[in-house]
């Protein structure tokens, strides 16, 4: 048997088994780092990374800027359709899971794709139902923000308008999560842990924006739910938050799988129920939601403000819900002028400083979103010559914020600044809003004339337009810069336009019965009835009649009145159900009705076109055979 000998390279040279393995496993690793660059930059060259966002904050050649920033467009159009914009968050494209998490890595880029991305983060967030399975991606976003804030914006010198959207996202984010908290939809969470520390780090940063009321709001929201949530007690120059127990006579309990809810909150939330389901029985519940005004100078003015939310969102369709809104703030302006007068101080006589930027943002909401002209006017000037609850200036409306003047005390003064300074930010919002908008050019002129008025009096609230102009890509304020600037391709979010109504359809859901659907009842044909002489005999069998009552009867008499008022709306609740279910069974049967007789129509007009159609062809036959017999008869 021959012999052969296979010959050996060694292409590594002559080098030991050790070194041999190592080299091939140095090799291997840069095989696969290559192949994992190319898949990619080639296979999947629009996935966020932290490389991606890394190589376009560091790209400096002209050429590799450009085409990053060509890949950060691209980007942002498919997020633009996932977070489904156009529609307002419905359809079969959008994934919302996947353009929030693209939206919130994008937004680390720096320059207009930060900007756009955060703009369009808002309105998605704004504009999208309230849905358990988010709850996990609203935490990864509150995470974001609050780290965001806390490691960059809070160090830089002057406030960025990434920095005041980047607070307006962890507004309304926040705001989402205490509902899911009132609704006990957080137990089982375990991200809430993680956001105390960022939550200490956010109490330390919160000096940096006393100057600027709006953003110091978002900040507040952020750190009181954040303290809620996650069960955490921190102290604050302004205030302290703690987790305290409500108090029972304050607060409603409607179901055992929920939170306690306030019974302002919850008298607007049954206000907002009755007008989107057409209801005309609200007047009531108005007169006494006023009486419950003192709700709104307590120290829990979180629940107040989404009250107030809510509330807006009725006054956009009904000018009475807008008419007790302007006169809760005429309460509060009464008050201050009442207090400024004496010199005096008392603990529920003020509103807290939170529910005034609120009120603030919600009546500017409603001037510029109101669904009639009317609706929109009132909210800006006011009721002055129709009010008949509160004579004198003091109307709370836009135009009358913007000229109060208390008198001068330390409290006031603060006070009178916050109410200049929140007033004056949102009507230049508006003001940018209706740039593009000729059909209000009168609403806009009226508000620029205010505003023009008013800049030569009050010269410490000129940061407000600044920070209004920088929030909405400014400069556009008409008598700070004349050049027309057009709107933006994602569109600024001026007002959150949909939140309260998405926190209160969620909350309604819980806390409210369920209501029955308005359905017109169809308009039947009046018969007149000849009228019978029986007069006499009805009256005396009614006489006979009335003494005699049930059982049920004398105890509904005889039942006292309960101090509380969930009594009476429940029942009043239940029964207005009952006949709303009644008459939807009258429309069934009447629509069953109409149906049969149009199956019973259409079955006798098809006999009769069945019957026409043998006729005539028996005629065509007697025609061509000249034969009058029938087919089965012998000749």
């Amino acid at each position: 048997m021959p012999i052969v000998n296979v010959p050996v390279i060694q292409k590594f040279g002559i080098i030991s088994t050790k070194h041999h393995h190592e080299l091939q496993k140095k090799l291997l690793e840069k095989t696969e780092e290559s192949l994992v660059r190319k898949s990619t930059f080639h296979r999947r060259p629009l996935e966020v990374t932290e490389e991606f966002i890394k190589q376009f904050n560091d790209a400096e050649v002209l050429e590799e800027q450009e085409r990053m920033l060509d890949s950060a467009k691209k980007i942002l159009l498919r997020c633009k359709r996932r977070a489904g914009l156009q529609t307002n968050g419905s359809g079969n494209h959008v994934n919302l899971h996947l353009a929030w998490t693209d939206l919130i890595l994008i937004s680390q880029c720096k320059g207009k794709v930060q900007e756009e991305a955060l703009d369009m983060l808002l309105i998605s967030v704004d504009q999208s139902e309230l849905n358990q399975d988010h709850i996990p991606l609203l935490f990864y976003i509150a995470e974001s923000v609050l780290y965001r804030i806390c490691c960059d914006a809070a160090h830089e010198p002057h406030l960025l308008s990434s920095e005041v959207k980047l607070s307006k996202l962890g507004f309304v984010t926040f705001l989402r999560l205490y509902t899911f908290h009132l609704m006990r939809q957080l137990h089982h969470f375990e991200e809430q842990r993680r956001l105390s520390t960022y939550l200490k780090a956010l109490s330390e940063c919160e000096t940096t924006y006393h100057p600027f009321p709006s953003v110091l709001l978002s900040i507040h929201v952020m750190m009181k739910v954040g303290a809620i949530i996650c069960n955490i007690e921190y102290y604050l120059e302004t205030e302290t938050f703690l987790q305290e127990e409500p108090d029972s006579t304050d607060n409603l309990s409607l179901d055992s799988g929920a939170a306690e809810i306030d019974l302002f909150l919850w008298h607007s939330l049954l206000i907002w129920q009755r007008i989107q389901n057409h209801s005309t029985n609200y007047h009531d519940i108005i007169e006494h939601l006023f009486l419950l005004k003192e709700h709104l100078h307590q120290e829990n003015w979180l629940d107040s403000l989404l009250a107030l939310l809510i509330l807006g969102e009725a006054a956009k369709i009904e000018i009475s819900c807008l008419r007790v809104l302007v006169d809760l703030g005429c309460d509060f302006m009464t008050n201050l002028q009442d207090q400024s007068s004496m010199h005096t101080a008392s603990t529920f006589s003020q509103w807290p400083w939170q529910v005034i930027c609120g009120y603030t943002s919600v009546l500017a909401d409603v001037c510029l979103h109101g669904t009639t002209s009317d609706i929109q006017k009132h909210a800006f000037i006011g009721f002055s010559s129709e009010s008949t609850m509160h004579e004198g200036n003091n109307e709370a409306s836009l135009n009358g914020l913007l000229h109060f003047n208390p008198a001068n005390t330390s409290d006031s003064n603060h006070l009178k600044w916050i109410i200049s300074y929140c007033t004056i930010y949102n009507l230049v919002k508006i003001c940018h809003e209706l740039q593009w908008d000729l059909s209000r050019d009168s609403l806009r002129n009226a508000i620029w004339k205010a505003l023009d008025q008013r800049k030569g009096v009050e010269k410490d609230t000129l940061d407000a337009v600044k920070i209004a102009e920088a929030e909405l890509n400014g400069p556009s304020n008409p008598f700070i810069s004349t050049s027309a600037k057009p709107p933006s391709a994602s569109g600024s979010l001026a007002f959150f336009q949909y939140v309260g109504r998405r926190l209160a359809s969620a909350l309604s859901q819980q806390f409210l019965p369920p209501v029955v659907p308005y359905i017109p009842m169809p308009r039947k044909r009046c018969v007149r009835q000849i009228p019978r002489k029986t007069s006499n005999v009805i009256e005396h069998s009614v006489e006979k009649k009335a003494p005699h009552r049930s059982s049920r009867q004398k105890q509904l008499l005889e039942e006292p009145l309960l101090p509380s008022p969930l009594h009476f709306i429940t029942r009043t609740n239940m029964a207005l159900q009952k006949v709303m279910e009644d008459q939807w069974e009258k429309e069934l049967n009447i629509r069953m009705k109409e149906a049969k007789e149009e199956m019973d129509n259409e079955q006798q007009q098809k006999q009769k076109k069945e019957e026409e159609h043998f006729k005539e062809i028996m005629k065509k036959r007697e025609q061509k055979l000249k034969k009058t017999s029938k087919p089965y008869e012998l000749p």
